[in-house]
This record gives C-alpha cells, structure tokens and sequence, in this order.
C-alpha cells in the first residue's frame, strides 16, 4: 500500500493551476487588445470610401470583405464561450472514487481566438462542419492492484494526458471534413450529361485591356444603337472561332434549366435561331408576362436579344477566359444634337448602320468612360466624325484628330482651332461639375427612361444640357483673418517660423503680456492664443470629432492638416492638388510652412477653429539685395539664414509695411544685425534704407 502526502500534492497542483491561471491571463489579455485592433479598423472603413469614383467599387468590396472576416470571427469566439458555460463545472474536490468516470477535457483548440486573430479568414472555426460529436477516449481498464490511492475526477489533469487526448479528438474531426469535403467535390466540365451547373457567383468575365490615347487600332463595326456603336479591336477569326468552340460543346452538353435557375446566372450562353449559334450575353431580365423570354446583353457585339428561357444556358469557366470583345464607342469631336429631335435621331442610326460590318481604323481620343471617344478611319482614309457633320447629321465640336492622321500634320495650324477645354464650365470658370459622375451616359432620351443596362444601371436617366450646366456646389471654410500689421519704427519680439526666401521669412509676433488661460471644466470657448488653440486642435475629444473631406480639396480652402514631423494637426490652406497621387500642398497659416501631404491628412476645419486670425507675418529683410542673378546662390544664402533664425527668438525694427507683409530689421539677442552677418559671410549685398512712415497715408485696396 502507498501512501501520499496530500499536502504536498496538494500545493504542487496549486503551483501548477496558478502558472496555467497566468498563462490563460495573459493570453486573454492580448485577446483584448485584438479585438479593440478590429474595432480599430473596422471604424476605418467608412472613411476608406472618401476616394475616386473609379476606386469607390473595389474599396466597398474590399470593406465590406474584411468586416464579414471579423465578423465571423467574433461570431465563433462567442460560440466558443457558449458552448463553454453549457458545462457544468465539475467539482475540483479530490475522491477516492474509481467507480465515477472522468470527465472528457473540452478541447480548446478550435476556439483559440489569438490563433485566428493572427491568420484571419473566413471562418477560423474547426469543428465538425456535420455537427459530428468529437469520439471521447475510451478509458483504459487498470486492475485493482495497480490503482492510485486518489483519482481525480476533476479536468486537472496533467499537460501530457490533456494533449494525447486533444490530438486523437482532432484527427477525428479533420478525418470527418476530408470525407465532407469528398462528397461535395464536382467535376465543373465533364462528358455527356453529367455537366454541372457553375455558381453564378464565381463566373466572370475579366475585364477589357485599355486602349490608348492618340493610338490607331484596326476595328471592326458590329452593332450600331443610336449614337453608339459596339466595335471589335481583335481578330473577327477569334471572335468566330470561339462560337464555333461554344456551338459545339453545348449542342453536346444541353441541359434543361428552368426560368428560377435563369434570374441566378449573370454571365450566360444563349442559342440564337437565326445563326444557328451561340453567344456569351450577360442576362437582364425576364419577361413580365409569363417569364418564358430571357432579355440579354450580348457581350461580343453590343447587341441586346430576346431569347426564350430553354435556349439559355450557364456560362463555364472554359469560356470565361477571355474578356468582352465588343466595345462601347461614340464619335469623337462632334456633337450630334438629337436631344430631342427623334426623326434625326433616327437618321443618325440609319447612316451609322450602313457602316456595320465594315473592317476600319479608330484612333482613341477619350477613354475616361464607359464609352470611348474615338475617330473612325474608312479605309478610304476619310474619317467618318467628317462624313456625318458634311450630312448635316452632327456639328463639329473639335478639330478633327483623324483628318490629321490621314492628311498628316500641317504647317498652317491656327491655335483657335484647338481649344484647351473640351467643357464650357471648365474653360470659364476653372470649375469641373461632378453631377455628371451620375449621370448615365447610354441614355438618349425618350419614354422608357433607361439605356440598353435596363434595370441595372444605377445611374440618373436624364437627357444632359448641350452647353453642360449643372447646379451643383458645395459651400467650403475659405477664410481667415490676418493680424494688424505693426506701425512703422515699432521694435517687436519675434519668432520665426519658416524661411522661405534669402530676403523672405515667416515670424510670429510675440505678446509678452499674453496669458494662457485654460478655462473651466465643461466650458468650451475659441482659443485667443495659439498655444490654446494647437491644444483645442489636438485634444483627444477634438480628434475623435473631425470629419472626412466628403470631395476633393479646393483651391484655396481652409482644412485641418496632419503635420507629419510631429503628428500633430494645424490649421492650413490648400494650394495645389495633385489628382494622379492623391497628394495636397498646404500651407499652414500660423506657420508659413509648405508641405505635401496626402489627402487622408486632412480634415474638415471647425468653425470654432477660425476665429483665432493667422498667427504667421511675412516679412522681407531691409536693405538685403542679391549677389548675382545665379539661383544657386540664392539657395546658398538662404541655407544660412535658416541656420542663424529657424525657431529664433529676435528683436524686429519695423521699416515699413505693406499689404499683407512687413519690412523689418533683425537683431539677434546679442544685439547684432541679420543682414549684416549675412553681408560679413558674402551672402547678400546691402543697400540703404530708411523707414517709411505710412500714417497720414491714404491707401486704397483694389479687389
């Protein structure tokens, strides 16, 4: 017979259970910390769609992708503590009872949140997808005489046991989705009857290439509908060859679908009776009437169908290599002024459907939309953009690009004829509308207010105005006052900010009686310093507050501006906007510095934010004239003004004033001249001055 101290096992398994305790701690301490990450991000995303229209779709997609994996994840934690309080807990008592049958480990495995947070898909859960029990181990008879004294029928078991058995549960389990997954393998494409039908969801089509700007491509005319026509830049042999391929295969592979089947497919293969052939199409919709006629889009002529529901048939990957072959085009350079006359809309048609099947040449002028703008060449080298303003069918708008591509470049070229702006707002006012974006631009007008989409474009059906006017305009922060500029023959503290020039700087003015006063809790007024005002900026509450730029920045206007050096935010005014890389040049007003930051770097400014007037002065050196008319000795004698001022505090003797800028004198706090430094070290030459008084002076501002 042995015997145990129980004591001593006692405060073994004490030490044991605390260090698994802290481990557990810990773990669930970084599981904390995961999940405030994913709220994190997740509060990112809205403000992810503030971008160009053109990346609005896939920046959605990829949104909306990203929050269903978070979501499945804290889905399956929260199942994971469910099933986990479903057990009972068991009492951790030790007995000496042999009879009593241990209680099975839960395995944890599956539900370990750390592991998916660091691997995120769309499900981290690894139970049994057919709800299959995990197989308890069966126990192990022991004879009698081999018995311990004491058996624990509590889960305290030790690391060892507790892994063998988490290990035979799992290779349970994975077993079981092996045979799951076996069962539900298809074969997409295989002989007689035995095809099944591909999810709509996975079958698409890959997108054109671009064509481009001012390149000519040999095209063929397929479709003509209205002031579109659909051409095809690649071999008609291909095109040709892949019905025949498509013709085949599904005279051999037929398969009855019914209507419900139909309304699933997007991308589709339909039999065309007068042909004798089949299309790719995109389906649109079904007949209202009695669901036996499927309206198709076909994606390899431009053409719009009807076909009844048994010759449609599901598209297979086999065909879905390649992308549309037809193109959407309009003519470029004219204007066709069928807005609302519906016979001349008709004889535009007539004409343009003379030209079908005709192999030509298109040179690209405009490939920013759905439609490209292109110039048709004949191959008898005329352009037909020319052919139909000479059949007083359209006007001309622009000169023509395809009578220079087939006549050559001329020497008599008269700069009126080439207009910088295709857009009469855009030429007068500088101002580019956005309601356009919305706009559909396949609709022609008349009663059924839609284009050849149907009901799947999402765009406003409305007939454009001819000059194109819109109305649309977005009210913006675009100013701030400055500070009075300082009398003439003042001496001023200041501090400078940012140089800008040899002879230029940017200096605040410092208030040596100014008090920072921080008001009462809850109390919330505009900032009159700047030091209250950089704290009101970047307080966490101000932070959390600021909104997004809902459009691109405009010229000129007052936004909140991350500065990068030191990640803090500042008021500041747009200069420039660079559309290619999403890049803004700002100045900062109570700085004068400019820098390039990105447009995630920017904020809407509160109004409260405005009151304080811009804090930074420029200010020109008295009496500092260039060496020589050599920039890179500007920039020399720039380099060594910014090392003696940048973040200096100076004495100023105030020479005269402008508008908006200041002549001074400084004097370091040693009492020397700047511009007499700068003389010493051959930098800059100096001239005579005096101060100019301007108090009796009557200025006047002219707008």
């Amino acid at each position: 017979m042995s015997f145990v101290d129980l004591a001593t096992l006692t405060m073994h398994r004490r030490q044991e259970m605390e260090a698994r305790t802290q481990i557990f701690h810990e773990k669930c301490d970084r599981a904390v910390e995961d999940i405030k990450r994913l709220k994190l991000k997740t509060d990112g995303f809205a403000h992810q769609l503030n971008c160009d229209p053109n990346e609005l779709k896939e920046r959605f997609l990829n949104c909306m992708k990203q929050l269903d994996e978070y979501m499945y994840l804290i889905t399956d934690f929260n199942i994971a503590i469910s099933k986990l309080e479903e057990t009972s807990i068991p009492d951790n008592t030790p007995v000496h009872d042999t009879a009593a049958k241990p209680l099975t480990p839960t395995p944890t495995a599956p539900y370990n949140l750390i592991d998916a947070l660091s691997e995120p898909a769309p499900s981290t859960s690894t139970t049994c997808s057919n709800n299959c029990p995990p197989e308890k181990p069966k126990r192990v008879k022991i004879p009698k005489e081999n018995q311990s004294l004491i058996v624990f029928s509590s889960t305290s078991a030790s690391e060892e046991s507790v892994r063998h058995m988490k290990n035979e549960v799992a290779v349970k389990e994975v077993q079981c989705e092996l045979d799951a997954e076996l069962r539900n393998i298809k074969i997409e494409d295989p002989p007689a009857s035995a095809v099944a039908t591909p999810s709509s969801d996975s079958i698409n089509l890959p997108a054109q290439p671009i064509l481009e700007t001012e390149h000519v491509y040999d095209a063929t005319i397929m479709h003509v509908d209205g002031a579109f026509f659909w051409v095809i830049t690649e071999d008609p042999d291909e095109v040709k060859n892949l019905m025949i391929e498509m013709t085949k295969f599904y005279s051999d592979h037929h398969r009855d679908i019914t209507a419900d089947e139909v309304k699933t497919l997007t991308c589709c293969a339909f039999y065309d009776d007068d042909s004798k052939c089949y299309y790719r199409g995109l389906f649109l919709k079904l007949n209202d009437e009695d669901n036996t006629l499927a309206e198709i889009f076909v994606v390899d002529t431009g053409e719009m169908r009807g076909a009844p529901v048994e010759c449609v048939q599901p598209l297979y990957r086999r065909f879905c290599t390649r992308p549309p072959y037809a193109r959407c085009c309009h003519l470029a350079g004219v204007d066709l002024v069928s807005y609302n006359n519906k016979s001349l809309m008709e004889k535009q048609e007539v004409f343009m459907s003379a030209y079908v099947g005709t192999q030509a040449s298109i040179e690209v002028d405009d490939n920013t939309s759905e439609s490209l703008g292109v110039f048709v060449i004949l191959p008898s080298g005329e352009t037909l953009n020319k052919i139909i303003v000479q059949q007083g069918l359209a006007l001309a708008i622009d000169k023509l690009a395809g009578d220079q591509a087939a006549a050559g470049p001329s020497d008599g070229l008269d700069i009126t004829d080439c207009p910088e702006y295709d857009d009469p707002v855009e030429a007068v006012t500088g101002y580019k509308n956005r309601d356009e974006i919305d706009i559909c631009k396949h609709y022609k007008g008349g009663p059924e207010k839609t284009c050849f989409k149907g009901a799947r474009c999402t765009k406003k059906h409305i007939v454009k105005h001819p000059d194109g006017w819109t109305l649309d305009r977005i009210a913006v922060m675009g100013k701030c006052k400055s500070i009075p500029l300082p009398a003439p023959d003042t001496w001023l503290k200041v501090l400078v900010t940012n140089v800008c020039h040899y002879d230029r700087v940017f200096l605040q003015i410092i208030d040596e009686n100014e008090k920072d006063e921080v008001p009462s809790f809850g109390v919330v007024l505009p900032a009159t310093t700047l030091t209250t005002l950089v704290r009101d900026m970047n307080s966490l509450a101000t932070i959390a507050a600021y909104k997004p730029l809902t459009v691109a920045p405009a010229l000129g206007e007052l936004v909140a501006a991350l500065y990068p050096l030191d990640n803090k935010w500042y008021r500041a005014r747009v200069l420039s906007v660079t559309r290619a890389d999403q890049e803004v040049e700002v100045q900062y007003l109570d700085y004068g510095t400019v820098m390039w930051v990105k447009e995630d770097q920017l904020r809407v400014l509160e109004a409260r934010h405005v009151s304080l007037p811009a804090q930074a002065v420029r200010a020109a050196l008295a009496g500092v004239r260039a060496r020589s008319i050599h920039s890179h000795q500007w920039a020399q004698a720039k380099r060594a003004l910014a090392d003696m001022l940048h973040d200096t505090v100076l004495d100023a003797h105030v020479i005269a004033r402008d508008y908006d800028e200041i002549t001074v004198e400084l004097f370091d706090k040693e009492g020397y001249s700047i511009a007499e430094q700068l003389a010493a070290i051959n930098m800059v030459e100096l001239t005579s001055y005096s101060v100019v008084f301007d108090t009796d002076m009557q200025k006047v501002v002219v707008p």
